[in-house]
């Protein structure tokens, strides 16, 4: 059985954007080598953490949404865990999914 899936990663930013540029390849290769088909993905960037995460103030956002079978998807929960470049992951699945929007920068709000 395969279903939705959309993982939100948050990498190390001890690197430069090229750097970062190819993590995100390889996450979408191994995505691809375990069975899956990756749907959309998108950079969204350097970010500030809300919190401290092993000595990271910030971090490389990068957003995929796939579809995988669902027997493969705890293989790459364990790559995601062995990757040291990985800060902090999250995977959902197709019911825990809202309607993709793309990013939009916050904007403050004027009183």
């Amino acid at each position: 059985m395969t279903r939705d899936y959309e993982a939100l990663v948050i990498f190390k930013t001890g690197g430069t954007e090229q750097e970062v540029a190819r993590l995100a390849s390889q996450l979408d290769e191994q995505i691809k080598q375990l069975g899956g088909r990756i749907d959309h993905s998108q950079q969204m960037g350097r970010r500030k953490l809300a919190f401290r995460i092993v000595r990271q103030v910030e971090g490389y956002y990068y957003l995929v949404r796939f579809h995988a079978p669902t027997e493969r998807v705890t293989e790459l929960d364990r790559l995601l865990r062995l990757n040291e470049a990985v800060v902090r992951f999250m995977v959902l699945t197709e019911e825990e999914l809202g309607p993709l929007q793309p990013a939009v920068a916050a904007t403050p709000a004027r009183v």
